[in-house]
């Protein structure tokens, strides 16, 4: 141990992934199921759970407790018996098992036990691995079990295997459906110091005990009747409401050193500041990269050069988290056009620092990972690395691992998070700053005319900005696709139009998306006395998002960022013609969002416009009486899109 510093074990990466086939699963090999879990058919407080998990075990043995001396690797021992309540529950007869490129999943065993009292091992070709996240490098090795039905108790077991000795990622005692019961054993060398850190909602009691012998530390934790994870539409993340635990490493002591780890902020920018300052060394070739890229513009201008060049020209990798492998150093990432997003954030500040422009690096984490407990110092709450600047007396944070990303603009989910600017002697917590909702803009424009024999026809203009257009850059593998998929988009919209002359201009830089079409009635589809048109298409018709009264939910909602949605018709008709119906203007407002929509009308000059604007002006509903307010808008939203404009022939 004395001779592996802790920057090793935070570096490692890229360890190879490898599942071992299924082992053949024996009645000894799983506890004897008991009358009382035989005769369960209901969990009491969730008449209508579909499945329950009976009991949920792991042993997590840590920096090589038990193994042979050298030996760092750690081991992860999951031990799950689950039951079928209903035909509904069968569908948990497929588990799902989440793991890195870092883990090794093995030893797998699994059956299902019949109400019958027949057993059916799991076969060996049951299995197989989805790539969950691309950039992620995260996987999901799925499991379908034999002959599932109602009654079934299905029993499985399985290791992951880390060559870096710290797993930094708690135990959840919680699951999709209610635990009778889940427990985790913590064991650790004598020498290896930790902090135990819960998180338990929903009224959850973890309880806990610890014991010592000369082999090491146990730390055990356990808790009962544990209630279903809520899954409500558009609600805080499975991570935030699960009862958990953590084991982090503090420190390292023996009769000849105190080695510190991860007890402080300080200490861990310290710890992981080394690997950083030594990849910065191994920097050959990016000082005359920098002024090459750079120019001789102000330094806002060169900002955003070298910005641009490392966000496209140095590829994502696919490795996230803040650590990097300090043996690879800039020069090879550099030479390689490929890099960590900690490495593209460390090149990016070499780089500026070239050009005498100051920055610091940012700790940030994406809210859909779970809150952040800023008291923990624990990195794998961070899984990116920022770079901030100070340009015009602004601070600027830049991404450089997303190449959908303009200059200054962060994604969705790190917008008003809590991040961290690491220091060794003092660390600097902060908020990232959030997009306003109106530059979030969604505004579509048609200018449609009404021929003699009531056949509609015009042209069509999309433009998105901030996150509506990042959602929409690169977000098909090339232009045609681009296009082609945009093209779908439309004909569903207007399922009664042909769809021609689609181009779609994307502009990274300005974070931007300009879509432009032309549409005409289908013959078949005219009436040829009478014409109708849905005012709000292609952004509407808009459908009920909060089908829960709140009184139903269990959690609270969020959009997934604040925006601005707005459409504008011209419709124009010729002689003969005039307008039978109108929509109803609306003007409903809350204190999270707003609706208002006109209508101008010229029958003079045979002409309307039609404005419908529906602004979402924050992402939290902090309360039920705001997700009522929310709900009973989208609710006149949805009665507002359902109207059309009738014109009819006189």
């Amino acid at each position: 141990m004395r001779s592996l510093r802790p920057s090793h074990f935070l570096i490692a990466a890229g360890m190879a992934f490898a599942l071992l086939g299924a082992l053949p699963a024996t009645a000894a090999d799983f506890p004897p199921i008991t009358d009382e879990e035989k005769a369960l058919t209901s969990v009491p407080g969730e008449p209508n759970a579909p499945a329950v998990v009976l009991f949920k075990k792991g042993e997590f043995l840590m920096a090589g407790y038990g193994m042979t001396r050298g030996n760092l690797a750690s081991v992860l021992h999951v031990q799950v018996r689950l039951k079928i309540l209903t035909e509904e529950g069968r569908s948990n007869g497929e588990i799902s098992i989440s793991h890195s490129g870092e883990e090794r999943l093995r030893a797998f065993q699994g059956r299902t036990v019949l109400p019958d009292g027949r057993i059916l091992p799991v076969p060996s070709d049951a299995k197989f691995v989805r790539k969950t996240s691309r950039s992620h490098k995260t996987y999901t090795t799925a499991v379908a079990f034999p002959a599932v039905q109602v009654g079934a108790i299905l029993d499985y077991r399985y290791d992951l295997v880390f060559d870096s000795p710290y797993y930094l990622e708690p135990w959840y005692f919680s699951d999709d459906v209610p635990v009778r019961y889940s427990e985790v054993i913590f064991r650790t060398m004598l020498e290896l110091k930790a902090q135990a850190w819960s998180r338990a909602p929903q009224r959850v009691k973890i309880q806990k005990e610890s014991d010592h012998n000369s082999n090491g530390y146990t730390t055990r934790a356990w808790a009962e009747n544990i209630p279903s994870v809520p899954d409500d539409p558009y609600g805080p993340p499975f991570t935030d409401l699960a009862a958990q635990m953590l084991l982090l490493p503090t420190a390292y002591v023996d009769a000849y050193e105190h080695e510190s780890l991860f007890e402080s902020w300080p200490k861990v920018s310290e710890l992981i500041g080394q690997a950083y300052d030594k990849a910065r060394r191994r920097d050959g070739g990016v000082e005359k990269t920098a002024r090459a890229q750079a120019g001789s513009g102000s330094p806002a201008e060169q900002a955003r050069a070298l910005y641009r060049y490392v966000r496209d020209q140095i590829e994502n990798n696919g490795y996230y988290g803040i650590g990097l492998d300090p043996d690879r150093g800039l020069a090879k990432v550099l030479a390689d056009r490929s890099g960590s997003k900690a490495e593209k954030a460390l090149l990016l500040q070499a780089m500026l620092k070239t050009v005498r422009i100051d920055s610091r690096l940012v700790w940030a984490g994406n809210r859909d990972r779970g809150a952040i407990d800023p008291a923990l110092p624990n990195p794998n709450w961070f899984d990116t690395v920022l770079v901030r600047l100070e340009l015009d007396g602004q601070k600027v944070y830049l991404d450089p691992s997303d190449d959908s990303l303009a200059f200054g603009h962060l994604r969705p989910g790190y917008e008003g998070t809590p991040a961290l600017l690491p220091d060794p002697k003092q660390p600097e917590g902060v908020v990232l700053p959030q997009t306003p909702y109106d530059r979030n803009l969604q505004r579509a424009e048609l200018d449609l005319a009404l021929d003699a024999q009531g056949r509609l026809a015009g042209k069509g203009t999309l433009r998105l900005a901030g996150h509506r257009g990042w959602e929409r850059i690169h977000w098909q593998d090339d232009e045609t696709k681009t296009v082609q998929a945009w093209k779908e988009w439309l004909e569903k919209r207007f399922p009664d139009c042909r769809i021609a002359d689609v181009k779609a201009v994307e502009s990274t830089d300005d974070e931007t998306v300009t879509l432009t079409w032309s549409l005409a009635q289908r013959e078949e589809e005219a009436l040829g006395d009478e014409a109708a048109v849905v005012p709000s298409a292609p952004l509407g018709p808009l459908a009920q998002l909060f089908v829960q009264p709140a009184s139903s939910r269990r959690t609270g909602a969020s959009f997934d960022f604040p925006y601005r949605d707005e459409v504008e018709l011209k419709l124009r008709w010729p002689e003969g013609w005039k307008v039978d119906s109108l929509p109803q203007e609306k003007n409903v407002a809350t204190k999270v969002a707003a609706l208002a929509t006109s209508i101008e009308t010229d029958a003079a000059g045979r002409t309307l416009i039609y404005k419908r604007r529906l602004d979402i002006t924050q992402r939290q509903l902090g309360t039920s009486q705001e997700y009522d307010a929310v709900r009973g808008l989208f609710a006149e939203v949805e009665k507002n899109d359902a109207q059309r404009v009738v014109l009819a022939k006189h």
